[in-house]
This record gives C-alpha cells, structure tokens and sequence, in this order.
C-alpha cells in the first residue's frame, strides 16, 4: 500500500476516508472487472457469471451477502493466473473502463484533503488488487482492502486471505494499518468519511464529519435524520 507523500515536517494531522464502488466510482470496480475478464475471454460462461454477480450486489445492499463465498466467486476466473498477468490487466482495466467512470465531484473532494494537507485513505470492500490501482489512480495516499492469496510462484489461488474489508472489517482494516504506520493518528486526528453504503455505518459512526454520498435507502434515512451531509456526485 502506497504511504503518505508529506515529508516527516508535513506530516498531517486529519484523514479522509473514501468507500470506492458508487462513492468515488459510478458502479462497482469488481462488476466492471468481471466485464473486462469476458471480453479478455478469461470466462466462458459469461452471462451465468454476470447473473450471479448481480445476485450477489442485491444481497450486498440489502446487507445478507456472504462475503467469503463472494469474494471466492469474483476470484474465480483468476485461479491459477501469475500475479503480474493480473497486474497488466488490471492497469489497461483502470485506464480504460474505471477512469472514464470516476465522478468528478468525488475525485475533487479527495483532492481538496490532500491540498488541505489531510492524509486519504482508500477502504473498500472490493479487493486490493483492483482497489490499490484505482486508489493510486486518484492520487489517494493508500488503500485498505481484502487481500487475494497467491501460492508460492506468485499465482492466484481463488481464496481471499486476511481482514475482509466489509461492513465492521473496514475499522478492523484500520485498526491494523494504524498499528503498522507511525501516522501519528492516535494524538487526536481530525477525520472525515464518505460512504453510499449502510454497510459502512460502523465507519461513518467513527468518523468526525460522516457524509452519504449517492446514498442507498437505508444511509440516506440514516443521514437525513442525523443531519449528516448527503453529497450527489453522481
């Protein structure tokens, strides 16, 4: 994961925190990646995988999905691929299918923390080897995201490993990669949380100033009567 570029005399002293799929990107980065491995003909049944995977978001929405099986089901067509095979494939995929659907007004916010001097932070429930170059892309100091295992030549093996980065695994995420960076947070970092989700409540109820952005029904209710911000960069 990429660290933050302020220098040890600028080091900051508040983090913004951004979901990625329907927060700063219009869509889902893992439903997108799945598009573009059936166009690379990595998959043969491609409408069954697409079916299954919209399945899949209204469960996720409605906060029943079954992560585990889910992330196994999206790693699925990567079993056996050499890491750096995945790797050039995803960086044609973020220039070619994610960059054009980034929301500008989103992209911005992220931009004004850091000329702010905050510290940004990418947490997102799809996994790191699509959310990292997304999160790059957008000139984000980090991300935080469940973690694909490979087996010893460097190749997919189809299971996630680590932290899963969903719902109350985001702050668990966090909590880590605190542990592991000398940030400075625990002196008393000012921070903010942008989120489309209800699963992201726990993160957003951690957060100074909680923002809904294009929120589904559940956050948006929640925000409203809280008086949180619900932002529509969409």
């Amino acid at each position: 994961m990429a660290t933050s570029s302020a220098s040890p005399a600028q080091q900051p002293s508040a983090l913004a925190i951004f979901d990625l799929d329907d927060t700063l990107l219009d869509g889902d980065c893992t439903h997108l990646w799945l598009e573009w491995v059936i166009a690379c003909g990595w998959v043969e049944e491609g409408e069954a995988l697409l079916a299954r995977m919209r399945e899949q978001d209204l469960q996720y929405h409605a906060g029943t999905l079954d992560m585990t099986e889910h992330l196994r089901f999206t790693l699925g067509p990567l079993i056996g691929r050499q890491r750096d095979t995945v790797r050039e494939q995803v960086e044609a995929f973020v220039q070619r299918a994610v960059a054009p659907r980034l929301m500008q007004g989103g992209v911005e916010r992220l931009r004004e923390h850091r000329e702010q001097g905050h510290a940004t932070l990418v947490i997102s429930a799809s996994m790191h080897h699509l959310v990292e170059p997304i999160a790059r892309f957008v000139g984000a100091d980090g991300a935080l995201a469940t973690l694909p295992e490979l087996d010893a030549e460097g190749r997919f093996t189809g299971e996630p490993t680590g932290i899963q980065t969903y719902q109350q695994g985001k702050l668990d995420a966090f909590a880590e990669w605190l542990a592991a960076h000398d940030t400075g947070f625990a002196e008393g970092w000012e921070t903010w949380g942008y989120s489309d989700s209800y699963n992201d409540l726990p993160l957003l109820e951690f957060v100074d100033h909680p923002h809904a952005t294009q929120p589904d029904a559940r956050l948006r209710a929640t925000a409203e009567a809280r008086g949180w911000p619900i932002l529509e960069w969409r």
